[in-house]
């Protein structure tokens, strides 16, 4: 929103507040549209529609857009959605939602830099509206809310000159289990007056209830079906809101939801479920330490032999000490940092959606040199030798020198965002981008060795979010397409596929290359045979995870695998039979993929921005 339209808005209720309220009108009213998905068949234009029938309009104070703003943060989706509304002459607030956030090709940053900010906080008369965004981040599986924000919306409300103020929570999600954490701000709202909780993410008008607050869903902008165009526009009463749909291209109006506005008070209305924490009673681990970054972390964490390595979302690299978990340094960049940090001897190097690549003493937390990429940078370094391979949200990748940070090469045949974490088998850099396709670089000078895709069209399919996995000659992912792929590493050609057991994107393989394990997106594991020209399947076993789309690397050291769900539970399996040995349960969220230390250690982060070292004793 531009500054002249918050000064706009500013003065008009300036305006009312010195004339008195007798002058002011008898309702507020203002726009609210959701769900534009610019770069959808019709999302340009719908949302072209849409603003120009606001703009005629001289009765709308203001605009609300609670998130999917595009329908991904890819080419120049947003910079079109932000021009769009930008035409609006009403002032406008804005969120991101899940498309711009999960799919996006900077890390989630284009949307701050366009828009100033990711949440919002005004007030308009006796009403405050209070928005932010629940993710995720780069990850499939359930919203999540950043910590940070939590604990900046408990700020505003802690500080309210009026305690009893009507609030409007603005999300793109539901205040409801469809977000891991949606409790820690239910319990932070619970002793305020809020009137509702509007929010978008499911295409529909709907009225419902969250905890006993009020809960407004709103219709997606775009013509679907035969329903056409439309946004929402609400009526703000003494008593009550009205919540009208509005169809422009009709020139029509419906009345679909009265609300009732006044002094609330949810304390005693308890329904959903709470995270359930009973499995720790017979997991026999326990946590050792956990250290409270108070940010997002979306990255997994790195051990050397002393410390360990965290890298958040609020852009800061932290040392712990690996037996203590006290805090040894840490260093702060200048932007979010979603990549995982890889460790060679005294050097740490981590990517920042900033653009910079940085490597920092192991020792001390000393920058000892960084360079500029040419887009944001959040995928994974692989490290070896003497050089740094590393890939950045235009699809490139670098070759470093791992001492001074020169660049020996740059690949840029690439046209989708890189997040993973490359591999390096028979001389070659391997890896998957989010253009249908896995990419086989000669390590030496950068050239293409060859590209490979299964023909399906469709991005969202891509095989680019696993860690892809190396063994006898084979490259092996799992993507979106719910299918196993072998490829062979010395041509690209694909050696089998396997459909049926609907793995996707979470993939690991023994420490001698003989099998290889994959989560399915339902409560089972299957480990295969490595060797061989055919998908040969050892085992599979039904472990009890749920429901579970989150991108984890699967992890075996001496004989157990180690993996994390979505929902805040670290698994250990028999590598030989797949039979559970234990289960513990650290977080309300994702757990990303973990370090082990050995059989009986692991180092886990977690979305609620917590560092635990858990260790098993029984």
């Amino acid at each position: 929103m531009s500054l002249l339209n918050r000064h706009s808005l500013a003065f008009v209720f300036f305006l009312g507040t010195l004339f008195g309220q007798a002058d002011m009108p008898s309702s507020i009213r203002f726009a609210w549209l959701t769900d534009t998905h610019v770069g959808a068949r019709t999302g340009a234009e719908d949302l072209s529609i849409v603003v120009h029938d606001i703009n005629k309009n001289d009765s709308i104070s203001f605009v609300i857009v609670s998130g999917d703003i595009s329908e991904l943060d890819v080419g120049q989706n947003l910079y079109q959605a932000k021009s769009i509304l930008d035409s609006l002459t009403s002032p406008y607030y804005i969120i991101p939602g899940n498309h711009d956030l999960k799919w996006s090709s900077s890390g989630g940053q284009l949307f701050e830099q366009l828009w100033g900010a990711d949440r919002f906080n005004f007030e308009v008369g006796d009403y405050r509206f209070i928005g932010s965004h629940q993710g995720p981040l780069l990850r499939m599986g359930a919203g999540y809310i950043d910590p940070a924000d939590i604990s900046w919306v408990e700020s505003i409300l802690q500080s309210l000159p009026d305690p009893r103020q009507k609030i409007f929570i603005v999300m793109h999600y539901p205040l409801d289990p469809s977000v891991d954490n949606w409790h820690a701000l239910r319990d932070v709202l619970r002793p305020f007056n809020i009137q509702a909780v509007l929010h978008g993410h499911g295409h529909s008008n709907r009225a419902t209830s969250y905890e006993g607050i009020p809960g407004v869903m709103s219709r997606s902008i775009l013509r679907r079906g035969e329903q056409p165009t439309g946004y929402s526009i609400v009526e703000l009463y003494p008593d009550h809101a009205n919540f009208i749909e509005r169809i422009p291209l009709a020139d029509s109006t419906h009345l679909w939801n009265r609300l009732p506005l006044g002094d609330k008070n949810a304390q005693d209305s308890l329904s959903l479920p709470y995270p359930d924490y009973s499995e720790n009673d017979t997991s026999g681990v326990e946590v050792v330490w956990q250290h409270k970054t108070g940010s997002l972390i979306t990255s997994a964490p790195t051990v050397d032999v002393a410390q360990v390595f965290v890298s958040t979302v609020g852009g800061e690299l932290i040392a712990l000490d690996i037996e203590s978990g006290h805090v040894n340094w840490s260093w702060q960049g200048g932007g979010a940092i979603h990549s995982t940090p890889t460790v060679k001897g005294s050097r740490v190097v981590i990517g920042s959606v900033d653009s910079t690549i940085s490597c920092i003493s192991s020792r001390n937390g000393e920058l000892l040199w960084q360079v500029r990429s040419e887009a944001s940078v959040f995928s994974s370094a692989l490290v070896k030798g003497r050089k740094v391979y590393m890939g950045n949200g235009a699809g490139q990748i670098h070759a470093l020198n791992l001492r001074n940070g020169k660049k020996k090469w740059t690949f840029r045949g690439g046209s989708g965002y890189i997040e993973t974490k490359p591999v390096l088998a028979n001389g070659k850099i391997i890896y998957g981008a989010w253009d249908e396709s896995i990419y086989a670089l000669n390590a030496r000078n950068g050239q293409l060795e060859w590209q490979w895709s299964d023909g399906r069209s469709g991005l969202l399919y891509s095989p680019a979010a696993c860690w892809p996995v190396v063994a006898d000659n084979k490259v092996i992912v799992v993507a979106p397409d719910r299918v196993m792929t072998a490829i062979d590493i010395s041509n690209g050609e694909t050696i089998w596929r396997k459909s049926g057991h609907k793995v996707r994107e979470s993939i690991g393989v023994s420490e001698d290359g003989m099998q290889v394990f994959a989560r399915t997106m339902q409560d089972s594991v299957i480990s295969a045979k490595t060797a061989g020209d055919s998908f040969d399947l050892d085992w599979v076993k039904h472990v009890g995870f749920g429901y579970d789309i989150a991108p984890n690397a699967m992890l075996e050291k001496d004989g157990y695998i180690f993996f994390s769900t979505d929902n805040g539970s670290v698994f250990c399996l028999e590598r030989a039979t797949g039979d559970l040995v234990w289960r513990h349960r650290i977080s309300d969220g994702l757990v990303n993929t973990l370090a082990v230390i050995d059989s009986k250690r692991v180092i886990c982060t977690a979305a609620d921005g917590k560092v635990s070292l858990l260790r098993f004793v029984d």
